[in-house]
């Protein structure tokens, strides 16, 4: 993906023109490293406290927020009183949002469940089809729309458990599957209508919606291309747990 996107980011540079960067010498670079070195110890503490086992995941995003908080407080003095009473208070409505928006999809989940719908989905899928390619290329077609408009949490909670059968009944691998559909989800991300990031990216640069739409559109192209790459070359997906032994 970063290759992808790297590439990209490279032609449309060279043909806009646009300026080089600032060569840093060696000793500013050490300076500014040392500098962030707070700010870069977040994710150490996210991903070490999961990895060694000693929070859980929730925990560790817990503590990374709270260490991320400080150093913006006390070492960076980046963020006044002020301004963190407005981070909570953005925080509080954020929460509140995902919140219900879970809630509603856990109670329709349960719906779907006590009525059999994802068996009968599945029967339709398997009406539609019985090769693993042609239904991997269905699903990332629905996913891909219903990312225009709705919400990633409700997609996952909702429509994953939906296929979820069907992929067990094709021999379909679960890593590759559960990538794919990430990676499926992230780029609706960035699609309108409801692409919740472009609605970030405008509120941030204070810039209109149409012109971020038009500058991502490629880029968005480039990962649906890395999308249909990943879903028919598992091997792109695979070979990382392979070589270190967690799948056979």
């Amino acid at each position: 993906m970063a290759a992808f996107l790297m590439a990209y980011v490279a032609y449309i540079s060279n043909r806009r023109n646009y300026p080089t960067g600032v060569s840093v010498g060696f000793r500013q670079f050490v300076r500014d490293t040392l500098y962030a070195l707070p700010a870069l110890l977040t994710p150490v503490i996210l991903l070490g406290g999961i990895y060694t086992g000693v929070v859980t995941p929730t925990e560790a995003g817990a503590l990374a927020s709270l260490w991320a908080l400080v150093i913006s407080v006390v070492y960076y003095r980046s963020l006044g009183w002020k301004q963190l009473v407005e981070v909570l208070k953005s925080t509080a409505k954020m929460t509140g949002t995902v919140s219900i928006i879970v809630g509603a999809a856990y109670s329709f989940s349960y719906i779907i469940a006590i009525e059999h719908i994802p068996a009968a989905i599945g029967q339709v899928f398997l009406n539609i089809t019985t090769n693993k390619y042609t239904f991997l290329l269905i699903v990332n077609v629905l996913f891909l729309v219903l990312g225009m408009f709705m919400d990633t949490m409700a997609i996952m909670l909702v429509f994953v458990p939906m296929v979820l059968p069907i992929v067990n009944q094709l021999g379909i691998d679960l890593v590759h599957f559960g990538v794919v559909i990430v990676l499926n989800m992230m780029i609706g991300l960035l699609t309108p209508p409801y692409g919740v990031l472009l609605f970030i990216v405008s509120g941030i640069s204070k810039t209109p919606l149409r012109p971020i739409i038009i500058e991502t559109l490629p880029m968005t192209c480039t990962l649906i291309v890395l999308l249909l790459l990943m879903t028919y070359v598992p091997e792109i997906v695979l070979f990382v747990p392979r070589m270190f032994g967690q799948l056979k």
